[in-house]
């Protein structure tokens, strides 16, 4: 039987994918960031702990809007970054913008799922074990 840590991590469990009741099993099926095939798919339930992770039918629009919030924290970043180093331009901006951005969005909107359902489904230390045990007695 795997040991749960006693003390969780929610902010590890949500920037690794990671199911947010046990943190342990993935969210998504695909774990290549920058492979277009099964981008979103993510597996019915937890393999781990039985999570269902499709909680309601569009359930994730609701990570659009973290998404929005997580993009609008990148384009700041840019644009503190470009002043501090003294090279802000409206150019300069523009076109760094558009690479962090394209570069950061595969990773922004599979952590913005990960936010969105962390945000209702709350860690369970005897996650695994209560779901073993419920199993056992199938």
């Amino acid at each position: 039987m795997e040991k749960m840590s006693q003390s969780p991590n929610n902010v590890k469990s949500i920037l690794t994918l990671k199911c947010p009741k046990c943190q342990k099993s993935d969210l998504f099926c695909n774990k290549n960031l920058y492979q277009p095939k099964g981008f979103f798919k993510m597996p019915d339930n937890c393999s781990k702990c039985g999570q269902n992770f499709m909680l309601e039918p569009g359930f994730y629009f609701g990570a659009l809007y973290v998404s929005y919030g997580l993009t609008i924290g990148l384009n700041v970043a840019v644009f503190v970054a470009l002043l501090v180093f003294d090279s802000y331009t409206v150019t300069n901006f523009l076109i760094l913008d558009f690479f962090v951005l394209l570069a950061t969005l595969p990773y922004v909107l599979k952590v913005s799922r990960s936010i969105w359902i962390s945000i209702m489904i709350k860690y369970d230390p005897n996650a695994i074990t209560d779901y073993a045990t419920q199993n056992k007695s199938k």
